[in-house]
């Protein structure tokens, strides 16, 4: 029995330090791989087409629509979703390969166990060590949820994990992570606004001291030395910035308002 044909589907945006990595992991076992780029500077496309890659262009406009526009150009049905940094090891590719042999209910999604290489260092400990992520569906019977940032496969169908890892190799270097940090939570405010109020300092503060406490102590995140403090600080920051950023923007349309106001208020002559 044939088994069932793959796309792997990828989006890009100067993604020259890992693609080479991510692609040369799939070259040799996936049907076709489909890469959205958003305009990469760098190297990017010329790697994307040295791999053989059908390459299409679109603007970026959050990363659900964006991922859902990639996997739309698939040429089959069963989608392997992958981002540009990550690479399946050769346990993981054998539990894909299997999948397709077997050729799976259309209806069932299969997650990815994901482990974060952070500071040149595999996280061991603190939640992101085999982190399951469902990945590899078919796209008839699932879709990308059409959120700015933190978007997720929906399926209706069961869910099974497999075996093996998916490597994450997200940041090259804490420069890197505080500009894609940055990125990642202004996208994440944007989101919020408009549908949850803003938040004060105590409850900020309180978040804060929460998410590192889970994250570093409760989790474990100690024991990968200093990557995993680093780590846990950071993650306690992100919701610091992120509803900072919620609060910036609500202040500075209330002050746009205010502003409106006062001039209509001055045309009518009161």
């Amino acid at each position: 029995m044939q088994q069932s044909y793959l796309s792997v589907v990828l989006i890009t945006l100067n993604a020259e330090r890992t693609l080479p990595r991510t692609l040369a992991s799939v070259a040799n076992w996936a049907d076709e791989i489909v890469l959205v780029d958003s305009g990469s500077t760098d190297a990017t496309l010329d790697i994307a087409h040295s791999y053989g890659c059908r390459v299409l262009h679109r603007s970026f406009d959050g990363f659900g629509t964006q991922k859902q526009f990639a996997v739309d150009q698939a040429t089959h049905d069963w989608v392997l979703l992958l981002d540009a940094d990550e690479t399946p090891d050769e346990a993981l590719k054998g539990s894909i390969m299997d999948v397709l042999r077997q050729r799976p209910d259309p209806q069932q999604g299969f997650c990815l166990p994901r482990s974060l290489v952070f500071m040149g260092q595999l996280l061991r400990h603190g939640g992101e060590q085999n982190r399951p992520v469902l990945r590899l569906f078919n796209r008839q019977h699932a879709h990308i949820s059409p959120a700015l940032v933190h978007e997720s496969v929906v399926t209706t169908g069961p869910v099974t994990v497999l075996q093996g890892t998916l490597w994450h190799d997200s940041y090259g270097s804490l420069h890197e992570y505080i500009t894609k940090m940055n990125q990642y939570t202004s996208l994440n405010a944007r989101q919020m606004g408009g549908r949850q109020r803003k938040q004060g300092a105590l409850e900020v503060s309180v978040r804060f001291g929460f998410k590192f406490v889970k994250v570093y102590l409760l989790k474990g995140s100690f024991r990968d030395g200093l990557p995993g403090f680093v780590w846990a600080f950071f993650s306690a920051v992100y919701p610091v910035l992120k509803y900072t950023k919620l609060y910036e923007a609500t202040q500075k349309k209330t002050k746009k308002e205010w502003m409106s106001g006062s001039k209509r208020l001055s045309v009518s002559g009161f």
